[in-house]
């Protein structure tokens, strides 16, 4: 279970008749009619009717739950029939030992796959380089040092660690807390400038939103050739935080009988 953590505590708003929470990209009317067309606006949300566009982000943590691995094998050979037998042992090997720690077929997959010369300077083809690489999904990172170094073992000095990347696997709820934390943001910008020019916010004529989430700190191993039959301890690694950020744009309505009297 993620634990997640909003960056600011605020309760959310609903502002007129819309739950604001929880919309993405989309533009809502909220000041209809009953019997019209939800896409034709009273004049409360016409073109020329008062309205209070804000913008405004929110933010939320989660703690990663998910740890994507890039290795591989990578094996030279004078030819490329044995440099082929090679790799392919190395890779089974590999396959092996991550399916034994626990890893499923299906998070374990081949993304890249080559056959290269080795040619020397004045030209001449001196062997063959042979390199199997695949992408590991580990849920389990409590255990995923002792799953890495179990899997670098496996191959030896053939092993190629390219990279790491710690994620959420679901986003949906830290998007969500983050969503909500800037329409909260966003409705209590508009409130008070609103009350500073004497207006009233008449309900909410259009709300849209962009959501990334990213790590907070850079998590990667450099290649793992050294660290392959030997090593006396798991790999260390530490997941960091990942962090959501939504940037929210809501147009308020003004109330026309408090604009009307302006002047």
């Amino acid at each position: 279970m993620r634990h997640i953590i909003p960056n600011r505590r605020r309760l959310f708003t609903t502002i007129g008749p819309l739950a604001l929470a929880g919309i993405t990209g989309v533009a809502l009317s909220a000041c209809t009619n009953s019997g019209a067309s939800a896409a034709t606006p009273t004049p409360a949300c016409g073109s020329t009717a008062p309205k209070l566009t804000v913008q405004a982000s929110g933010q939320a943590t989660a703690t990663p739950n998910l740890l994507t691995l890039d290795i591989g094998v990578d094996v030279s050979d004078p030819t490329a029939s044995a440099a082929l037998t090679e790799a392919n042992d190395k890779a089974t090997a590999l396959s092996n030992t991550l399916q034994l720690a626990g890893v499923a077929k299906a998070d374990i997959q081949t993304t890249n796959f080559s056959i290269q010369p080795n040619f020397a300077t004045n030209g001449t083809i001196t062997g063959y380089q042979v390199a199997n690489t695949i992408v590991v999904k580990l849920h389990n990172l409590s255990a995923s040092g002792a799953v890495i170094d179990a899997a670098a073992s496996s191959a030896g000095n053939a092993i190629r660690v390219n990279g790491l990347t710690f994620s959420v696997d679901d986003t949906t709820t830290v998007d969500g807390t983050a969503r909500a934390d800037g329409i909260g943001v966003a409705a209590a910008h508009a409130r008070s400038m609103a009350t500073a020019a004497g207006e009233s916010i008449n309900g909410v004529c259009s709300i849209t939103d962009s959501t990334t989430t990213y790590p907070l700190t850079e998590n990667n191993l450099p290649p793992a050739a050294s660290a392959g039959a030997g090593a006396t301890a798991s790999v260390p690694v530490q997941p960091g935080t990942q962090q959501s950020t939504a940037q929210v744009t809501v147009v308020y309505a003004l109330d026309p009988s408090t604009t009307s009297h302006k002047g």
